[in-house]
């Protein structure tokens, strides 16, 4: 846009953003068992919190969280809580309002889940794009440019 400030630009898209009813941040995985770790606690807190969280995943993740779920220090009633999330291949997304939405899978399955999730017009949504670093790893630079924040084993870290 001709006539605006860098600074200027960036405060319209988060005005943008804001307006959207949706947050956005991206994380990026080498494996499932990797996707798996960062995801865990993130789960663990919203359950806790009382949020819902919903999974919408390309391909079946459920053997290797039970094998990861087996591993890891939680108490069994966190655990089962996690497991009983939907971690199946699936084609539908049911998202309601107040929503924690992970999705996992290509760039084209998370686009299109986006749009889905978009098109139903739901509000105070939290989205987590989940992407396969070896497939987008030639266009990495440009998947972060269009987010402010990245969950990875740590948590949550801005993107500067």
């Amino acid at each position: 846009m001709v006539g605006f400030t860098k600074r200027q630009l960036k405060g319209m898209n988060e005005m943008i953003v804001k307006n959207q009813k949706a947050e956005k941040a991206c994380s990026f995985y080498v494996s499932d068992f990797h996707l798996e770790m960062i995801l865990v606690p993130y789960i663990n807190q919203k359950i806790k919190d009382g949020e819902k969280v919903i999974i919408s995943t390309e391909k079946d993740l459920r053997e290797t969280l039970e094998i990861l779920i087996s591993r890891v220090t939680l108490n069994e009633e966190d655990k089962k809580r996690i497991l009983d999330l939907d971690w199946n291949k699936s084609d539908n997304i049911n998202v309601e309002n107040k929503s924690n939405v992970i999705i996992i899978g290509t760039e084209k399955f998370i686009n299109q889940k986006n749009d889905e999730i978009e098109n139903l017009g739901q509000e105070n949504i939290n989205i987590i794009n989940c992407y396969d670093f070896e497939e987008i790893k030639g266009k990495i630079n440009n998947i972060i440019d269009a987010y402010d924040k990245s969950l990875n084993t740590i948590g949550f870290s801005s993107i500067t």
